[in-house]
């Protein structure tokens, strides 16, 4: 089930993502910072950013945020699902979450970053209409930028 962020989530979101980062992206967490992820409620929170997870079994299992970048575009941040649930559709409820979000609060745009090795991810936004727009490489890391128009 995919619900908005309460504060009681800190502990179980924080973990869900960095025990992804330190599995899967040990050398990719250089190129993003985490501070974030110690303040959801004050990162995330307003009147046109939100943060989602997904909860199974009283388990947070995916996560996905939504942070005003300018009037018209949405940055869509941290969507990670746990290793065993993937290939469920967790990835794309959150997404879909988070599109609608976008389309309620009157934005144009979301826009979504990744490095070469967030391929999961980067399918994920394929699939569902976002296309890459620009491809850079800042500090040894290619990031991908990946744009779908509301």
């Amino acid at each position: 089930m995919v619900r908005e962020f309460e504060n009681s989530d800190s502990v179980a979101v924080k973990e869900l993502i960095l025990s992804i980062l330190e599995d899967e992206y040990p050398f990719d967490r250089t190129a993003y910072s985490d501070s974030d992820i110690n303040d959801i409620s004050g990162t995330y929170k307003g009147a046109r950013n939100d943060f989602f997870v997904c909860e199974l079994d009283n388990k947070i299992v995916g996560t996905a945020g939504i942070k005003e970048d300018t009037s018209k575009t949405a940055l869509l941040r941290r969507i990670f699902v746990n290793k065993k649930q993937r290939g469920k559709g967790i990835g794309k409820e959150l997404l879909n979450k988070c599109v609608w979000f976008c389309k309620d609060h009157g934005y144009k745009e979301i826009v979504f970053r990744a490095t070469d090795r967030m391929k999961s991810a980067m399918a994920l936004m394929e699939k569902n209409g976002f296309k890459k727009v620009e491809s850079l490489e800042l500090g040894g890391f290619h990031i991908h930028m990946f744009k779908l128009e509301l």
